[in-house]
């Protein structure tokens, strides 16, 4: 009859063993999510009367202008023009205009400038662990005597379930 008992409740702890491996996987989870958000913004710059850098006569064109405030045909004047070449150089800008006595009166400028937000969120779920070893305060039935005793002591446990 011991060994017969023995047996089953060997059984018994054999089944609940491979119950419990069947229940739930505990392989661990790991969740990662990134958000990047790109935002653009154009500025704008603008600067009156820039100053020129370098000034320069590319060369000379000749035009016929009236010789009087009364225009008459064949009442002309032969007159040679500048055409010069101006640059505006600046940190923000640089340009580059070319003509008679040219002038440049403003400039508008629209840098785009772009930030970059990046958010990461990373959850990692460790497994649960099934085996445990600590302290016992129990009830139960004691084999040995045959009747229900208290029990204090050192247990092995395996969680069946686990959610």
């Amino acid at each position: 009859m011991k060994t017969a008992s023995w047996i089953l409740w060997v059984g018994i702890l054999i089944a609940i063993f491979f119950l419990g491996r069947c229940s739930k996987k505990c392989a661990a989870v790991e969740t990662i999510q990134v958000k990047t958000v790109t935002e653009t913004r154009v500025d704008t710059v603008t600067i009156v009367e820039p100053v020129e850098t370098v000034r320069t006569e590319i060369r000379r064109e000749t035009i016929a202008a009236p010789a009087d405030t009364v225009y008459l045909p064949g009442d002309t004047v032969r007159i040679e023009v500048p055409i010069e070449t101006k640059e505006y150089r600046d940190t923000l800008y640089a340009l580059q205009i070319e003509g008679y006595r040219p002038r440049l009166n403003w400039v508008e400028v629209y840098p785009r400038t772009e930030y970059v937000y990046r958010t990461e969120t990373k959850t990692i779920n460790t497994p649960a662990r099934r085996w445990a070893l600590g302290p016992a305060f129990a009830y139960g039935y004691d084999i040995k005597n045959n009747h229900w005793a208290p029990f204090v002591g050192v247990s092995l446990t395996y969680s069946l379930l686990s959610w």
